[in-house]
């Protein structure tokens, strides 16, 4: 079953403020990680002449516009499907993506193997080809055997926020997400489980700077200030380090 709710449109930018005719920085990132994308751009130095601006959806629209617009500099997500794009040469990485499962106010879970109790009923998982959590999530269900037990429970959704949504909702008793959706949430859910890290394959969360922009002076800002101790601390305060 699948279940596709859009949210934000992948051509909007989200920006932060700059002086007027300032240079703009474009960034496209797997939905995933917008809160934190979005803190970083909150807090990159006031004083920069550089406006950052970000539009998230899951890896397939983050693609489809990075190939529209020539001016995107960034793309955010798995290096592994990342590379696969043949779009950048050079990769920064942010940090190690984890899979965790979130559940309702409603139940208690101790562990994935839970899904394949009474106390689930429906759990929500992103888009398996799609979005790198929904990927993850079903290397999990499959390398734990747990897909013969609760295939029929499963609801695919579009993006990791559409599930992060819906379990807060209480719409879903379940959902695979990342580690930083699950952090986002916090007393909106009543809690999360990390997925052991050997259901999955590893997830290498990368900044991929488009061929044509490797020059830029607001790449080179942007990814001198990712690299600082208040950047690396917003990062790992949502589980990416």
């Amino acid at each position: 079953m699948k279940l596709r709710v859009f949210g934000l449109a992948i051509g909007l930018f989200v920006s932060c403020a700059a002086p007027v005719g300032a240079e703009t920085l474009l960034i496209a990132s797997a939905s995933g990680y917008r809160k934190p994308l979005m803190e970083l751009i909150q807090k990159f130095p006031a004083s920069s002449d550089i406006k950052v601006e970000a539009s998230f959806g899951h890896m397939k629209q983050i693609e489809t516009q990075a190939r529209q617009n020539p001016d995107i500099a960034l793309l955010v997500g798995d290096r592994a499907f990342l590379e696969p794009m043949k779009l950048a040469d050079r990769y920064e990485r942010l940090g190690s993506g984890k899979l965790a499962l979130i559940y309702s106010k409603t139940i208690k879970l101790t562990s994935v193997q839970d899904l394949g109790s009474d106390k689930v009923q429906r759990f929500a998982t992103p888009d398996q080809k799609r979005a790198i959590y929904g990927n993850a999530a079903m290397q999990c269900l499959q390398r734990t055997g747990l897909i013969d037990k609760v295939g029929g429970k499963m609801v695919e959704n579009d993006t990791v926020p559409q599930v992060g949504s819906y379990v807060a909702l209480g719409e879903m008793d379940a959902g695979f997400v990342n580690l930083t959706e699950a952090l986002g949430q916090g007393d909106r859910i009543g809690g999360y489980v990390q997925a052991p890290a050997d259901c999955y394959d590893p997830i290498d969360i990368s900044m991929a700077v488009m061929k044509n922009h490797e020059g830029d002076k607001a790449v080179k800002a942007w990814i001198d200030f990712v690299s600082s101790a208040p950047a690396r601390e917003i990062l790992s305060h949502y589980g990416l380090d």
